[in-house]
């Protein structure tokens, strides 16, 4: 999901000290990026409180990073890719388009599952070396990963905060008993329409009703199990037509606050190959993920962003590498370099990014 428009217009640092989903900027807002935002929870289904202080440190470390331009030695967060398998056919999503073109540059290697022995490796590293939370998904749908509640059990056992956005079709109630049980603490419901017929026409697929009960099952589930810890976020991707936005914004929240889910997100889509670089005139950004996260592929490749889908900025490859040689490598220092010096532009990657630049489209 890509992230809200209008959020940072007075800012032109390119990050956000109060990027942090527990912050509050303006009546219950919280801007996670100046082109994506979330409601807050009301007081009722509010999280954070159930969170310890260790949370909140490293929330505080997760904002400061990018400020400082110091990466540390291991990056706070790890992005990994169980499968770039999916069950649905999403008319926004890259990975549709790229199916439908042929354009195999984002799964080279064809489709495929993630090693459990790389993925034990890659946490258990982590753990050892000040990694702080874990997100199961990149392209694809964790829920088609058969060991999903044994990776979740092996990053929590080890102290991580464990998160995964799903398109929630594959969730059952059987299967949301063994996340919640395995630990799962972050749980994120990409669904884009209160609608079922603008729903079932985006989410190519996947059935309205069935789907919005599994959320239902699981919300319902999670206080059952007195887990008021646990995270819950349904997030929808806004048209680029302003009509009616308004009145599809307030039906989407009426509908997952209903269902029990604490935070609601917007976002606008972005258009796989579009130049964005026209819409940003000051030129400047410096993309905060670069100091506190990467990226891990299903296959083992390591690449620093959540919108390079074609691998175009490789950083490693974390079958012959560790995870730290990745993040202290040269080509991750060069890029962040760029970037701090204000020469982001000069990386053809990074000038495409449409982070940046959506928040020029208009107000979502």
């Amino acid at each position: 999901m890509n992230p809200d428009p209008s959020a940072n217009e007075a800012k032109d640092d390119g990050f956000d000290e109060t990027s942090d989903p527990g912050s509050e900027t303006g009546a219950g807002v919280s801007y996670r990026s100046p082109t994506y935002y979330e409601l807050k929870a009301p007081p009722e289904l509010d999280w954070r409180p159930y969170r310890p202080e260790s949370w909140f440190r490293y929330r505080e470390e997760w904002d400061e990073r990018p400020v400082s331009g110091d990466p540390g030695d291991f990056p706070l967060h790890l992005d990994l890719d169980p499968t770039n398998r999916c069950n649905l056919g999403c008319v926004m999503c890259p990975r549709t388009a790229f199916l439908a073109s042929e354009d195999d540059r984002w799964a080279p290697n064809g489709f495929g599952d993630m090693d459990f022995r790389l993925f034990e490796r890659l946490v258990g590293e982590g753990a050892e070396n000040g990694l702080r939370s874990v997100k199961l998904n990149f392209l694809g749908e964790p829920l088609l990963y058969p060991k999903l509640p044994e990776m979740i059990k092996f990053a929590r056992d080890r102290g991580l905060w464990v998160m995964l956005n799903t398109n929630a079709v594959l969730l059952t109630r059987g299967m949301s008993e063994k996340l919640l049980a395995s630990g799962l603490t972050d749980a994120f419901f990409s669904f884009d329409s209160p609608y079922e017929r603008e729903y079932e026409r985006v989410r190519v697929g996947a059935e309205y009703g069935k789907t919005l009960e599994n959320i239902r099952v699981f919300a319902e589930l999670k206080n059952a199990m007195g887990l008021r810890h646990v995270q819950t976020r349904a997030g929808m991707i806004l048209s680029e037509d302003p009509r009616g936005r308004e009145k599809t914004k307030a039906d989407f929240i009426s509908l997952f606050r209903g269902l029990g889910v604490a935070e609601i997100g917007f976002g606008l889509p972005t258009v796989p190959g579009k130049d964005y670089s026209p819409l940003n005139p000051k030129g400047f950004f410096r993309c905060p993920d670069l100091f506190r996260r990467v990226f891990v592929f299903h296959d083992g490749v390591a690449g620093p962003c959540c919108g390079d889908w074609v691998r175009s900025l490789i950083v490693g490859d974390a079958n012959r590498s560790t995870l730290k040689e990745i993040w202290r490598s040269g080509v991750y220092g060069e890029l962040r370099e760029s970037h701090l010096a204000g020469d982001y532009g000069k990386v053809p990657t990074c000038r495409a990014c449409s982070v940046p630049y959506l928040s020029r489209l208009g107000d979502v």
